[in-house]
């Protein structure tokens, strides 16, 4: 299982919105993240609670579908934080 989280743990870690530019994300966040799912054959990946760029990490038709999915191939399970699916719908 690998945490899929673009975030550094802040104090507010359930409103937090992280707000990164596409650059940032592709070479700063992903590369690591990529190589655990990828190289390290991660069968599950677990999305966070915050948001990322006004989207809800675990909502995130852009990264779960778009990126992880279709671009990077991956077809393994991504299950929620604990409470971040209820967290969506509150």
């Amino acid at each position: 299982l690998v945490a899929y989280s673009i975030e550094d743990t802040p104090p507010d870690r359930h409103r937090f919105d992280a707000v990164l530019s596409v650059q940032d994300l592709m070479d700063t966040y992903l590369p690591a993240f990529r190589a655990c799912v990828l190289r390290g054959e991660a069968k599950a990946v677990m999305c966070s609670y915050n948001k990322v760029n006004g989207v809800p990490a675990c909502a995130h038709e852009g990264l779960l579908n778009g990126l992880l999915r279709r671009k990077w191939g991956w077809d393994g399970a991504v299950v929620s934080d604990c409470g971040a699916v209820e967290e969506i719908m509150t």
